[in-house]
């Protein structure tokens, strides 16, 4: 043996040893599949027959090996070709087999970081025959003829040399199948295999010359030994790449024209056909006999292919027909309109269903899309059918408006979606149902949500909502639920105004609820005239109304406009059943500082609070005291009502005495709270109360302290009476008169003792069942009084229509006796037409001697106030009335009552 064939041995031996190491450790590790791992120690059998038979080859002679056409060593290394292929099956067994896919489907796969097919059919075999064929002939007419013509070996010899290229030949054919399931794992073979025929085809020139195998034929056997050992680095190495993103491909099954195998299978014909042509055309010499017998049997694979396909073509147009005809009869079933357009959206066909939009389907045929869709909506029709046709994506979903046969616009949702066999142009599926109704039921719904039903104006939801949208500088748009300022374009607010009617409850009571309702219809319309058409006007609640002032207003705008609503309803009585009803309305208004959109609101309800405790009609503007102002009065609130849980309370006493004598003729029961040690002003407690709810129970517990304390003061020889002074909300409170009847029953005070005092207000304005409850505490005996008479809109007159028994000055006229000459002479009248009436006077608020001097000189007897005594507690009262009694000579009792403040 010659140097170099040593050296291509051990150059063999080296690389096979290399290769087997390097497949066995991959069949060793733990992260592969068991039919990747037997699959690779296959390719390592296959590794091993390579060296081996090419070893033997180059090492012996005669039978065993040497340079004649086919001895032992060949089946040697035969034995390779059949470890190859059933390494590839078992490498690919894990794959996705063999599956007959709809041809009109085409695929989208990602196996294992290489191209992936649908399935092998039995027109692959034919394929494989057609290739193996077509590079018989391309090696036969290159290399295996001219080796022949030029060579000295008979044909039994050559055909015997022609075994192993076509060994490998059929090899590689059978691969075909396997190539199409992973490139990744077969690539390193099937170059593996595409060298030894190479090889081996180099090895038949050299056969055929009587030669041993030259260099090019070792060197080619070397590069398959290296391909089989870098197998598993290629296979991790495609894999990599294959993770990477946008590596997708899209294959079609092996049943129509563009399969893997049946493209190679022309391909490798196409070039077999043109290198005869051109090898005849030159006149280059041909081995005739086995290339006219190759010829024929490629021609042969090739018509039994093109049979097939063409069978196959007739198949698929069937397949279609039938798939056309099943989605028209299940189109025309469906109660979904179903259109199928082109890309320019001119309608291709129209389910019968399109009758429900008064279309008939041949109408409709040959229209397009963008003549019956409603132009706001064409843009997002347009984006929906771009996404529909993207095959990843799937369907779209398109709601929008569509024009009827009548010329109306009907509100549809529709999902668009690709349609169309694969090779055909692409198409729109579209299937719409008709969704009108419940738009608009939605709309109604959102009517109802944010409209009050009796103005037809916005309501507080509405606002509310408008506010918080204005606050974010986002204005209000067409998509926001309804309103006619919705339509404008995004503001920011200027202000907010609150209008309340003053004494609407009285309203009611005159002409009925259905009346009132009038009255407030009326009212919207009047409002709704008298602002800006930039402005909202709602029905805030009740007999409230809103009114929200866009950016384009300026501060002292807002201001007038409130104080031009508030005239606007007083100027202009409001006719309901036959009668003129005047009404006045308080008005709150705060104006947004710094866009500070969402707390106009509330700025505004303070101020209408503000302006609905200074009196009727009244306009105010929210300053920062108020909100200070408010901050406490919640607090106050808070702070009451845990007082009231802990009997925090207290009642104290301010005697009613004779002006004259001094003496002591009653008492008024004022409620007393502490708050961290500060006496809280009784004005702001009732206020308070009041506004928190608990005028009705702090009041009850006051009058039952009182009764009881004046009862048992009654019983130890101190003949005194009391007064309740109720506000306007606990006299008018469904349970009043059972509270009062309750107390005097629990104390056991006759009810003559018992005066009940109440503003003008009450009496002139309230409803009519407080009137009649306080006439019925009247007729069982109960004295009733106005409080703080004078500083109403009540005239004199309401003395002489008013049945009551005791009037009470307000301090307000007894301030200004010596001051205002008006004053004084109003005071006199007052005294003389209650004297002259026969009802008690008592004047409130005396403080200095000539004032109680001047009140007895124009007759009233009776006072209280800080000059005569204040309020005490009951043991101080006590006191007084001992010592009283100590300085004064008896005189019998008066029994006459008089008045006690709650």
């Amino acid at each position: 043996m010659s140097r170099a064939m040593l050296a291509w041995s051990a150059a063999w031996a080296l690389v096979a040893a290399l290769a087997c190491v390097r497949l066995l450790r991959a069949s060793n590790h733990s992260e592969p599949s068991i039919s990747v791992k037997n699959g690779y120690r296959w390719l390592a059998v296959a590794t091993v027959c390579l060296a081996v038979g090419a070893t033997v080859h180059q090492t012996f002679g005669g039978l065993i090996g040497g340079a004649l056409p086919l001895r032992l060593a060949d089946l040697i290394s035969l034995g390779a070709l059949p470890a190859l292929v059933i390494g590839l099956a078992t490498l690919t067994s894990d794959l996705p087999g063999p599956v007959r896919s709809a041809p009109r489907r085409g695929r989208l796969l990602r196996e294992h970081g290489g191209m992936a097919t649908a399935a092998t059919t039995p027109g692959m075999a034919v394929d494989s025959c057609l290739l193996v064929g077509a590079l018989f002939v391309i090696f036969l007419v290159t290399l295996y003829g001219p080796d022949y013509l030029h060579g000295h070996i008979g044909r039994a010899a050559f055909a015997l040399a022609l075994i192993r290229p076509l060994a490998d030949l059929i090899a590689l054919g059978l691969l075909l199948r396997f190539v199409v399931r992973s490139i990744r794992l077969t690539l390193p073979a099937v170059l593996t295999i595409v060298a030894l025929a190479i090889g081996d085809s180099l090895a038949v020139a050299d056969r055929t010359a009587g030669r041993v195998a030259g260099p090019g034929t070792q060197a080619v056997l070397v590069v398959a030994l290296v391909l089989l050992a870098v197998a598993p680095a290629t296979t991790s190495a495609l894999a990599r790449l294959a993770r990477r993103p946008g590596l997708v491909r899209f294959v079609r099954s092996d049943n129509s024209w563009s399969s893997p195998a049946t493209i190679a299978a022309l391909v490798a014909t196409a070039a077999a056909a043109l290198l005869v042509a051109g090898y005849t055309l030159i006149g280059h010499p041909l081995w005739t006999r086995p290339l006219a017998a190759a010829g024929s049997v490629v021609v042969l694979l090739l018509v039994a292919r093109l049979a097939g396909l063409t069978r196959q073509a007739s198949a698929v147009a069937e397949a279609a027909q039938e798939s056309d005809w099943m989605f028209r009869a299940l189109a025309a079933t469906a109660s979904d309109a179903v259109l199928i357009c082109d890309l320019v959206g001119t309608i291709e066909y129209a389910s019968q269903a399109v009758t429900e939009f008064g279309y008939a389907p041949a109408e409709l045929t040959g229209k397009r899309l963008a003549d019956i869709v409603h132009p706001e909506d064409r843009p997002a029709g347009i984006r929906a059918a771009i996404t529909g046709l993207r095959a990843a994506a799937g369907t779209a979903r398109f709601a929008g408006r569509v024009r009827g046969a009548d010329g109306s616009w009907r509100y549809v949702e529709s999902t668009i979606s690709r349609y169309g066999a694969a090779g055909e142009p692409a198409r729109l599926l579209i299937t719409s149902s008709d969704v009108s109704d419940r738009v608009a039921l939605r709309r109604q719904l959102t009517q109802l949500t944010f409209h009050d039903g009796l103005t037809g104006l916005p309501n507080r939801a509405y606002v509310e909502d408008r506010v918080k949208d204005l606050a974010r500088e986002s204005g209000g748009g067409t998509d926001r639920p309804g309103g006619q300022e919705r339509d404008q374009d995004p503001q920011l607010l200027a202000g907010a105004i609150l209008v309340d009617f003053d004494g609407y409850t009285a309203v009611n009571d005159l002409v009925g609820h259905a009346g009132g309702d009038l009255v407030l219809a009326q009212a919207a319309r009047r409002l709704r005239a008298a602002v800006p058409p930039s402005a909202t006007v709602a029905r805030w609640g009740g007999d409230e109304f809103a009114v929200l002032v866009s950016s384009d207003a300026n501060a002292q705008e807002v201001i007038d406009l409130a104080e031009r609503l508030a005239g606007l309803i007083a100027a202009e009585p409001f006719s309901v059943a036959a009668k003129e009803i005047t009404l006045t309305v308080s008005v709150g208004a705060a104006v947004a500082v710094d866009g500070q959109a969402d707390q106009v609101l509330g700025q505004a309800a303070i101020a209408l609070a503000k302006a609905q405790e200074a009196g009727v009609g009244r306009v105010e503007l929210f300053a920062a005291v108020m909100h200070a102002e408010a901050q406490r009065r919640l607090e106050l609130a808070d702070d009451l009502r845990r007082a009231v849980a802990e009997h925090r309370l207290e009642v104290e006493y301010q005697p009613i005495v004779e002006l004259a004598t001094g003496r002591m003729r009653g008492v008024e029961a004022v409620v007393r709270w502490s708050r961290n040690d500060e006496l809280v002003p009784l004005a702001e407690l009732l206020a308070v109360a009041e506004e928190s709810g608990l005028i009705g129970g702090v009041g009850e517990w006051a009058l039952r302290q009182a009764c009881r304390q004046v009862a048992a003061w009654r019983a130890d020889g101190l003949p005194i009476g009391l007064s309740v002074s109720c506000t306007a909300r606990q006299a008018c409170g469904p349970g009043f008169v059972r509270g009062v009847i309750a107390a005097l029953d629990e104390a056991e005070l006759p009810p003559e003792q018992l005066t009940i005092e109440v503003t003008e207000r009450v009496l002139s304005e309230g409803p009519p069942p407080a009137a009649a409850d306080l006439a019925g505490l009247r007729g069982k005996g109960i004295r009733l009084a106005l409080d703080s008479f004078g500083t109403g809109h009540a005239s004199l007159a309401l003395l002489r229509r008013s049945a009551v028994d005791v009037v009470k000055i307000d301090s307000s006229y007894v301030t200004g006796l010596e001051t205002d000459p008006t004053l004084a002479l109003l005071t006199k009248s007052i005294i003389g037409l209650a004297l002259d009436l026969g009802i008690e006077v008592i004047a409130e608020g005396v403080e200095r001697p000539e004032q109680r001097a001047r009140l007895e000189e124009m007759g009233c007897t009776l006072g209280q106030g800080p000059g005569l005594a204040g309020p005490l507690p009951a043991s101080e009262l006590e006191s007084m009335s001992a010592s009283q009694a100590a300085d004064q000579a008896p005189d019998q009792a008066a029994d006459t009552p008089c008045t006690a403040a709650c």
